[in-house]
């Protein structure tokens, strides 16, 4: 426990932050899961909200930073900044901009010894002991797949698009406003594009707490069956709906001091999430998302990446999510751009992480901010104060190349 420090281990044990675009997980190193999950923003002085994603300055974002920074510290994990070693779990694609910015909120305000930051689709493979496999980010805004062989991260094959738990919040809000009915405290009933003033209802809160409470993947046959059966209310054949316990749900809502329901169909229940495997305009899904960039990686790593598939991140937490991802990935092997990939038919399979999908990466975290390496691989504040940046793979490599014209002898990191 953070509060009785070992006298043998000479420091204290280190913080985790694992900041993500809708909820940042913290605690500490060593420990089986993180101690606080809560949304990455910050209540202004009158009350309001302020995100992380509605910031466009730097200076906003620095601001932004000393007050969540101060809530974690202060508030939450009740501990010394100045005492304490810092790991954050980055993702591949954060911003450089974001990247300084919590650098220089950590080591100039917080005054931080050191700090790690370490990528997010590494450290989730230490939670397994894998050196190679294939890991794909589906958090809130977008998906992420990256490859990693024996420890390195292959750059050249990642994919992304924008399919994250955002897309079916959008997909959800579509289906609300066509086919949901508001009930008001008298009983009657109304459909919910007619209403006046039903617009303000939609807000994101509600859409994640609708997303989380009733949301599933259904099985590939069965979606199957949703499709033809929409084709068909468009074009006025008879085609029977796969069956539902129940035609309709519904969920309580206060609006304008007055006590409404929503009465949503249950088929928005299925429907709604069919958005990150039914593809986009270019048919992007899931699936190809993945077959692309095991189609982007040498011959000989293509089956033992299939035989290697790790998930992570909230939307990972959808129930049938991850059967529903193998069946789309074999079906998906049919299109004409995946044949030079059939051989991989039926060699998919995933992991079992020890941890909940979307806090894996912070636990991978947690275990190498527990190892003894850390301090060697961490960059103290000193040297951050003498450069006046946070080094990156290619600040490293231009400031080796412009003292002198010999190519660097690149180590593994």
């Amino acid at each position: 426990m953070p509060g009785f420090e070992s006298l043998l281990l000479g420091e204290k044990t280190a913080v985790v932050f694992d900041i993500g675009s809708a909820y940042t997980k913290c605690g500490f190193a060593g420990e089986p899961g993180p101690r606080f999950i809560f949304p990455t923003e910050i209540t202004q002085p009158n009350g309001q909200a302020r995100h992380l994603s509605s910031l466009k300055t730097a200076k906003e974002k620095r601001k932004f930073f000393i007050t969540f920074f101060h809530n974690l510290y202060y508030r939450h994990l009740l501990v010394n900044p100045k005492d304490r070693r810092v790991v954050v779990v980055e993702g591949i694609l954060s911003t450089t901009e974001l990247r300084d910015i919590i650098a220089d909120v950590l080591y100039n305000h917080f005054e931080i010894p050191s700090a790690l930051f370490a990528p997010a689709h590494l450290v989730t493979l230490f939670t397994l002991g894998l050196s190679t496999a294939l890991v794909l980010d589906c958090g809130h805004t977008e998906a992420v797949v990256i490859p990693v062989s024996e420890g390195y991260t292959l750059l050249n094959s990642w994919q992304a698009d924008q399919l994250g738990s955002q897309a079916i919040y959008n997909s959800y809000s579509e289906l609300l406003i066509k086919e949901a009915f508001v009930i008001d405290q008298n009983g009657n009933s109304a459909p919910f594009a007619n209403s006046p003033g039903n617009e303000n209802l939609v807000t994101t809160n509600l859409l994640e707490d609708l997303t989380v409470r009733t949301c599933f993947v259904s099985p590939a046959s069965r979606a199957e069956e949703w499709q033809n059966w929409l084709i068909a209310q468009t074009t006025g054949e008879s085609v029977a709906a796969p069956k539902v316990a129940e035609d309709y749900f519904e969920y309580p809502l206060s609006h304008g001091g007055y006590s409404k329901r929503l009465r949503i169909p249950s088929r928005l229940r299925e429907l709604s999430c069919e958005c990150l495997f039914r593809g986009d305009n270019d048919q992007i899904t899931l699936a190809t998302l993945i077959l692309k960039s095991i189609q982007a990686c040498p011959v000989d790593l293509r089956k033992p990446l299939a035989k290697n598939l790790v998930l992570t991140g909230g939307t990972v937490n959808l129930p049938g999510f991850a059967s529903r991802l193998l069946e789309e990935l074999d079906r998906s092997l049919d299109l004409t751009d995946f044949t030079s990939l059939s051989a991989l038919r039926g060699t998919f399979r995933i992991h079992q992480p020890p941890g909940e999908p979307n806090y894996i990466a912070w636990l991978g975290g947690a275990i190498f901010g527990a190892l003894e390496c850390l301090p060697g691989r961490s960059l103290e504040r000193s040297v951050y104060l003498e450069k006046g940046f946070l080094p990156d793979w290619t600040t490293v490599i231009d400031t080796n190349l412009s003292g002198s014209t010999e190519r660097p002898e690149l180590t593994r990191q």
